[in-house]
C-alpha cells in the first residue's frame, strides 16, 4: 500500500539540514504498565495509523510513503535502569529512519517502582498536535484492550493530510489573496543569533518544570492583565534575549512562533494525523530599562494583530502548496533547500497534554512533556508544553558542554524573568 507524501511531509525532510525532525514525548507513570499489553496497543495502533509503519520512497516525479511489514520488536523494547533521567535523555536522542522504517520508536524504562514511556515520532509523519493525538490513541488503545482484548481502534486511517483541508475552509478569492500577498519569510529572522559553538557536538535535551504553585501564579497573573500564558513567556524568552544578545536602545527582535493551522477547522480536528503548522513571527521595538508590563503590552498587541491577520500564517503554505504541484520533487527538494530561510531563534508551545485523554487504564499519569526537533548550531528553539497543572520548558541541541550549562543558565534566567 502506498500513500500520497504531502506538502509538510516533503518540508520536514527538508529540514533535516537544521534540525533532526524528530518529536519527542516522556510519560512518567505511578506504577508500572503490562508490557504485553503495552506491546499489542503500540502495533493495534499502528494499524490505525498506517502511515506509522511506511518508509519514505523517493521515487518519480512524487515521493511516497510505502507500507511494510512490522513486528513489536521493530518499534518497541524494555530497559531496566535505576538512573531513569539518563535513560530517558539517551532514548530521546535517538532518531528514526525515515527511508527504512518505522516511523516510530517507543521504550519503557522500568525501575523497581514504576514505569516512564518514551516515544520518538518522525516529523515528517506529523507535528506536536497531531502527535498528541497520537499519544491519546495510543492510550485508550492500552486502556481498551484490558477488557477487549481483540479491540481493534478505529481511526480515520483514509483522512486527508493535506494542506488543502484548510484552503478549503476559505473562498476562492482569498485563496489568491494567500498566494500573491508579498513574501513574509524575510520578517521570520532579525539576524541574532544564540551564543553557541559551531561544533554539532552530542545531543541533548535541557528541561526546567515549573511547580503547580508557580503555574497558578502564572495563570492568576495572565487572567489578571488578559494576556496570554504564551505572551507571558514569549515577553521574558524576548527579555532574556536581550540580555544574553545586548540587544538595547530601540532596536527589534523578532522571534518566530509555531502556529497551529487547526484553528481553521471545525473543532480543530483534521483529517487525519498531520502536519499542520505555520508560523507568525512576534517583532517589537526594545528599549532599555522598560518594564515587564511594558513589553508584555506590545508583545501583546503583536500577536494579536498578527493572529487577525490571516494572510501571514497562510502565505507561506499557499506559495509552496503552489510550487509543490507544479514543480517536480527533485527541483523542488533542490530550491527550497537553497532559497528557504531559516530562523536562527525561534520558540514553539505544544500547548496542553490533555490529562483525561492521556489515561492507562489504572496506572495513573504523574507528568508528561513533548518536545520537539534537535536543533543543530546555530539554529535555537525554546519549547514548552502543559502538562496537569504544570509546564515543562525544554530546549534540545547538538552542542558541546560549554553549549549545554550556557542554555541551562539562559532556561533559568527566562523563567527567573517569569512574574511571581
Amino acid at each position: 500500500m502506498r500513500y500520497r507524501a504531502e506538502l509538510w511531509d516533503q518540508m520536514q525532510l527538508f529540514f533535516g539540514q537544521y534540525n533532526d525532525h524528530q518529536v519527542h514525548c516522556a510519560i512518567y507513570l505511578e506504577h508500572h504498565l503490562e508490557i504485553e499489553r503495552i506491546g499489542k496497543a503500540v502495533l493495534r495502533s499502528m494499524e490505525a495509523v498506517p502511515i506509522l509503519k511506511c518508509r519514505f520512497a523517493e521515487r518519480g516525479l512524487r515521493p511516497c510513503w510505502e507500507e511494510m511489514n512490522v513486528c513489536e520488536e521493530d518499534v518497541i523494547d524494555i530497559v531496566e535502569s535505576s538512573s531513569e533521567e539518563e535513560e530517558v535523555e539517551l532514548f530521546l536522542t535517538q532518531r528514526t529512519d525515515e527511508f527504512q522504517g518505522p516511523q516510530l520508536m517507543v521504550r519503557v524504562i522500568r525501575s523497581p517502582q514504576r514505569d516512564i514511556l518514551c516515544i520518538v515520532i518522525n516529523h515528517m509523519v506529523c507535528d506536536a498536535q497531531g502527535f498528541k493525538e497520537y499519544l491519546y490513541l495510543l492510550s485508550y488503545t492500552y486502556t481498551r484492550l484490558n477488557k477487549t482484548p481483540h479491540y481493534i481502534p478505529q481511526y480515520n486511517a483514509d483522512g486527508s493530510r493535506s494542506i488543502r483541508q484548510i484552503f478549503r475552509q476559505f473562498h476562492f478569492l482569498d485563496r489568491l489573496k494567500f498566494l500573491f500577498m508579498p513574501d513574509q519569510m524575510d520578517q521570520y529572522d532579525s539576524g541574532y543569533r544564540f551564543p553557541m559553538s559551531s561544533e554539532k557536538g552530542k545531543p541533548f535535551i535541557i528541561r526546567h518544570r515549573l511547580t503547580p504553585e508557580r503555574f497558578h501564579a502564572l495563570r492568576e497573573f495572565s487572567r489578571a492583565k488578559h494576556v496570554t500564558i504564551n505572551d507571558i513567556v514569549l515577553t521574558a524568552y524576548i527579555r532574556s534575549l536581550c540580555q544574553v544578545l545586548k540587544i538595547s536602545g530601540g532596536n527589534s527582535l523578532a522571534i518566530p512562533c509555531a502556529m497551529d493551522l487547526r484553528r481553521f477547522l471545525t473543532e480543530r480536528q483534521a483529517g487525519a494525523i498531520c502536519n499542520l503548522t505555520s508560523m507568525i513571527s512576534c517583532d517589537i521595538e526594545l528599549h532599555t530599562g522598560e518594564s515587564f508590563l511594558e513589553t508584555l503590552g506590545k508583545v501583546k498587541s503583536d500577536m494579536d494583530e498578527k493572529k487577525r491577520n490571516i494572510n501571514l500564517s497562510l502565505n507561506g503554505p499557499a506559495k509552496l502548496h503552489a510550487l509543490f504541484n507544479l514543480l517536480p520533487y527533485s527541483i523542488i527538494k533542490k530550491a527550497v533547500r537553497q532559497a528557504f530561510i531559516n530562523p536562527f531563534i525561534a520558540m514553539t508551545n505544544i500547548g496542553i497534554i490533555d490529562k483525561e485523554q492521556l489515561a492507562f487504564d489504572d496506572v495513573p499519569v504523574l507528568d508528561a512533556f513533548v518536545t520537539g526537533s534537535i536543533k543543530y548550531p546555530p539554529y535555537f528553539q525554546i519549547a514548552l508544553s502543559s502538562f496537569d497543572e504544570s509546564i515543562t520548558f525544554t530546549v534540545n541541541l547538538y552542542g558541546s558542554q560549554e553549549d549545554k550549562e550556557r542554555i541551562e543558565n539562559f532556561l533559568q534566567m527566562v523563567v527567573d524573568e517569569l512574574p511571581q
